[in-house]
């Protein structure tokens, strides 16, 4: 069912341009790279952690997981919130806290004070779906678009240098340095934001839908939980978890259906412009971020069915390069997504992207081949999460413009640790060649179908010639 084409939810109030433009793109990358140093800095620092608070990386990787699950949910509250009050105050408190959390887990005596920095860093998650609202609502569809590309690119890490940092920092100082360092950006990215990001209150109808945010969150946070928990917990826990998640949705619509100021209301949901962008988003990440983030890496370290690699060289043959990729072809993505369609983009990059996996699987045995290939998977990554990222501000409901960018945010979450989880799941503890061959190609098969989802995706009248 399709609703009726309604006026874009971010027609821009003021439209910022030219040099006015300039500051706060730039105040924005700086925020998203602030979120992203919060999530990829402590990786490599991980079994320097466990020494230092005399635990296990077993032990640390479960204050990864409050990170990550914690963030989710924090993207769509502060999302939701965004819409009911000032971005630039909820981007700058989510900052402050963010800091704040940096200096926790640097001083941290031991492992639980560790855990609540941990957790009060996941508040910088929250930054970036703010962000694209904020682009939404203030500049024109030409700017938006490159500004989207710029910051896709800043939020997917800076070409690996943040991680090979961390390891500098880790190995020279300890790894109380390496939240030092995210705590003194956080807070100049603070200051920054606070004196460049306009004021934009919102003046909505009604109040926030506190019910509605509950439900929606902890059938999110089930979800994202019981997947992360696969091959881990018996498998009834994570099926039970899983469905406990899909009686939460069951229970938001039912919420959302009786009331007046509905935070996301079911027609809206049901429309083709909210839920075939959330799917597509899962399938993209569960497909593409699986393979270049877990199985290829994995597969590269592996002396028995892979190349035998140390991690450092891993990292700078298969990851730095997608890296590197996703910097300089995600702003041209956005600059061309409102020339030649947001969903045009989205569907080319989907569909080139799953051939190039085939070969990929078939291509394994062979190093440079593998290079070469997931190089392509970086341009496929970068010119689909890009799409999206714009599309989740494009297509927002009008009377909550930031709240599907929120869930979009979850959404990569989601689909994130459903790769990986599936992708564990066929490799198992004593993987062959063969097992990592399927691997590829069942992520292959996810591309595919995330792509005939995008297919899905209905369009809203652009403005200014551009082309949803």
């Amino acid at each position: 069912m399709n609703i009726a084409p309604q006026p874009d939810a971010a027609t821009p109030a003021t439209a910022a341009r030219g040099d006015r433009a300039t500051p706060l793109i730039a105040a924005l990358v700086l925020a998203a790279v602030a979120c992203q140093l919060c999530i990829s800095m402590p990786t490599p620092a991980l079994p320097d952690i466990a020494a230092t608070l005399h635990t296990t990386t077993d032990v640390i990787g479960l204050a990864q997981a409050l990170f990550f699950l914690l963030g989710g949910l924090l993207s769509v509250i502060m999302a939701a919130c965004s819409d009911y009050g000032n971005a630039r105050t909820l981007m700058a408190v989510s900052l402050v806290l963010a800091v704040a959390g940096s200096l926790v887990a640097a001083a941290a005596p031991g492992v639980a004070v560790f855990v609540v920095g941990r957790a009060l860093q996941a508040t910088a998650t929250a930054v970036f779906p703010v962000a694209l609202r904020v682009l939404r609502q203030t500049l024109p569809p030409g700017l938006f678009g490159r500004a989207m590309g710029i910051i896709t690119a800043a939020n997917g890490g800076i070409v690996g240098l943040d991680g090979l940092l961390s390891g500098w920092l880790t190995d020279t100082y300890g790894y109380r340095s390496v939240f030092l360092v995210m705590a003194g950006f956080g807070a100049v990215t603070t200051v920054v934001v606070l004196r460049v990001v306009p004021d934009l209150r919102q003046r909505p109808a009604g109040r926030l839908d506190w019910a509605g945010l509950v439900v929606l969150s902890l059938g999110l946070a089930c979800v994202e939980l019981g997947i992360g928990m696969a091959g881990r917990a018996h498998a009834g826990v994570t099926l039970g978890t899983v469905a406990a998640g899909v009686v939460l949705f069951a229970v938001f619509w039912r919420v959302e259906s009786g009331r007046a100021h509905a935070l996301l209301p079911p027609s809206y949901l049901k429309s083709r412009q909210a839920w075939p962008v959330l799917v597509t988003s899962v399938l993209a990440c569960a497909g593409m971020l699986s393979t270049v983030n877990y199985v290829v890496p994995v597969f590269s370290r592996s002396a028995d069915a892979g190349y035998g690699l140390s991690a450092t060289f891993a990292a700078l043959l298969f990851i730095v390069p997608v890296c590197l990729v996703n910097v300089v072809f995600a702003p041209v993505a956005g600059a061309l997504a409102p020339r030649v369609g947001w969903r045009r983009m989205l569907r080319l990059s989907m569909a080139v992207t799953v051939p190039v996996l085939v070969c990929l699987g078939l291509g394994l045995g062979s190093r440079w081949v593998t290079f070469t290939l997931v190089v392509l998977v970086g341009f496929g990554l970068a010119g689909a999460l890009t799409p999206l990222n714009g599309l989740s501000a494009i297509l927002a409901a009008p009377n909550n413009p930031g709240l599907l960018p929120g869930v979009n945010a979850a959404a990569y979450g989601v689909g994130s640790s459903l790769g990986i989880a599936m992708a564990s799941q066929l490799l198992g503890d004593r993987a062959g060649a063969a097992d990592y061959h399927h691997a590829v190609w069942v992520a292959a098969g996810v591309v595919a179908l995330g792509f005939l989802s995008s297919l899905l995706i209905t369009g809203r009248a652009g403005e200014h010639g551009e082309k949803v």
